[in-house]
């Protein structure tokens, strides 16, 4: 039976954060479900982030995206009925341009968003890690993070624009006005953490306590602002302390509960607590926003700021949707000469392996690089390789219903050194 791509997910436009933070894989489960994945289908590809949750996988099954669904629903111990109502689910081509859409940062709650990349890159590795990439994620994924790189560098989309952590103290400075003065905790040190420490920085915070499980972790991040830290035991004590809190850690379960809070509150009375939850799971019990002298915004409140930040960015999205189209229409000519593709799949990774490791060596002895300028390497060094590839791809792609084409696929798997034995058989993508 054809194998075929399929998507099923859901994020914050389709589901609330409730859901969302039972749905969402940590990066052990992740491992685990992928290894799973692989006795039921070809190829797949977990990505979990704090506004998405989505699996790929290439399958010959009829009912492969039902599967999906009713394995998510049984890791996650969530009704199969409530993941269909605030769920989606993609096919083929769709499915491509859906991932090229996330890569792209156009599908983020804040518009242009960097971050996205960076998980996408960072979920591609745990699939290769897991051995569960195979001819076509082999192709799409590379794919996606190309043109997420060229969205970002041949459009405005990610200039000066926000991350969620950026969000979440934009909303700070606009419920309280100045910040100097303030004493400022932010729970967890990881991406998030130190994207919310600099732009507190920037925002003129002088006093920054920063806490996380590893107090190594936390000294490192708490240096590169002029930071504090306190241990993660004494986390009450930088609860009195602080006039706002930001949490955003990869806890399953509340990092700061109601019953704690309340004990806090009664060491600072008249002295309110802003409380600002980033992360998903939530590291802040809802209940928490009940109790007086405290107020909670999670993640999903900070849609209305996105939305101001917004104005003048969509002008750009249509600039970003040609370059998505044009990767779609890559990966089109990429699937259509059946015969040859494992050849051509081959070829493409042959060629990416030798760019990055030329890339990387030359970006290690090019110091005080930015990361655009970094970005721009790539992208120029990508466009080369494909500009060079075309050609030969194109004539490959023309001869892909040839009655010789498995002695021209020898041809090429010899003259540029292709693993001929990790080479699969032919089957549409």
């Amino acid at each position: 039976m054809t194998e075929r791509l399929v998507a099923i997910g859901l994020n914050h436009h389709s589901a609330p954060v409730e859901l969302r933070e039972r749905v969402a894989f940590d990066d052990e489960e992740t491992m685990r479900a992928l290894l799973d994945l692989q006795g039921t289908t070809e190829e797949a590809f977990v990505l979990s982030t704090c506004n998405r949750t989505e699996l790929f996988a290439v399958s010959s099954a009829p009912d492969a995206a039902t599967r999906l669904v009713e394995f998510v629903a049984d890791r996650r111990s969530v009704p199969a009925s409530e993941l269909l109502e605030h769920g989606y689910a993609w096919d083929g081509e769709e499915a491509v341009r859906h991932l090229l859409r996330v890569a792209s940062g156009i599908e983020s709650m804040v518009l242009g968003e960097s971050q996205i990349l960076g998980q996408v890159r960072a979920a591609h590795g745990a699939a290769m890690e897991a051995g569960s990439i195979g001819r076509t994620l082999g192709r799409l994924l590379p794919l996606a993070l190309e043109i997420g790189k060229r969205s970002r560098t041949e459009t405005a989309i990610g200039r000066g624009f926000l991350s969620p952590s950026s969000v979440a103290v934009d909303l700070v400075r606009r419920l309280l006005g100045s910040l100097e003065d303030l004493c400022v905790l932010v729970i967890g040190a990881g991406e998030s953490g130190e994207a919310a420490l600099r732009a507190l920085a920037e925002a003129g915070v002088r006093d920054l306590i920063v806490a996380n499980r590893s107090i190594g972790r936390a000294e490192a991040t708490a240096m590169q602002v002029g930071g504090r830290t306190i241990p993660w035991g004494e986390l009450e004590r930088g609860l009195a302390q602080a006039d706002i809190v930001i949490a955003s850690t990869g806890a399953t379960s509340w990092v700061v509960t109601a019953e704690l809070l309340e004990r806090v509150m009664t060491q600072r009375p008249q002295r309110p607590l802003l409380c600002i939850d980033i992360a998903v799971p939530r590291d802040v019990e809802p209940a928490v926003g009940d109790l007086p002298g405290v107020h909670l915004h999670n993640i999903d409140n900070l849609e209305a700021v996105v939305a101001r930040n917004r104005e003048g960015r969509d002008r750009e999205v249509a600039a970003v949707e040609q370059i998505i189209e044009e990767g779609v229409a890559e990966y089109r000519e990429w699937s259509s000469a059946q015969q040859i593709v494992p050849t051509i799949g081959a070829l493409y990774q042959r060629a990416e392996a030798i760019r990055r490791l030329e890339v990387d060596r030359t970006v290690r002895r090019l110091s005080g690089l930015t990361n655009e300028e970094r970005d721009l390497i790539d992208v120029m060094t990508s466009a080369i390789v494909r500009r060079l590839l075309h050609g030969p791809v194109a004539a490959l792609r023309a001869r892909g219903a040839d009655p010789d084409v498995g002695q021209l696929a020898r041809y090429v798997q010899e003259l540029f050194e292709l693993p001929v034995d990790e080479l699969e058989t032919a089957g549409t993508p």
